[in-house]
């Protein structure tokens, strides 16, 4: 419930109702070769960064999975690389850990080379 309560925030950019679903001690894992943001200043500074650079149109869990205070959700999202207008279908898989009903740890996994590549479009080409 608290992971819907936090994508519900997001759709309504609600960046004060997405930070109060997570812990004081949040540590988001969002890109494999970056540090995570830790804490809940991190992470509004991690959020209007992202808002910055993608429009995400669209935010779907397709499967998810529970094990005690871990939960697996398989979606999808539609994202917007706001310097480029390139439109993005991005496959992810988010990793949520969860006590005393807030969010302490997330991790996310998908396709980094997708991502990133409408930021850097003379790359895309010069690897094609």
């Amino acid at each position: 419930q608290v992971v819907e309560t936090l994508m519900a925030a997001w759709k309504r950019r609600d960046v004060e109702g997405f930070i109060a679903t997570l812990s004081d001690d949040i540590e988001y894992h969002w890109h494999p070769t970056k540090r995570p943001a830790v804490g809940k200043d991190k992470m509004r500074k991690f959020l209007s960064n992202y808002e910055a650079g993608f429009d995400q149109q669209e935010w779907t869990i397709l499967h998810s999975a529970e094990a005690g205070d871990v939960l697996f959700v398989e979606g999808k999202e539609v994202l917007v690389d706001r310097s480029t207008g390139a439109r993005m279908d991005n496959p992810f898989v988010q990793v949520f850990e969860l006590r005393d009903g807030l969010i302490t740890r997330m991790r996310d996994y998908y396709d980094t080379a997708q991502v990133h590549a409408p930021a850097k479009p003379d790359a895309a080409k010069a690897s094609a």
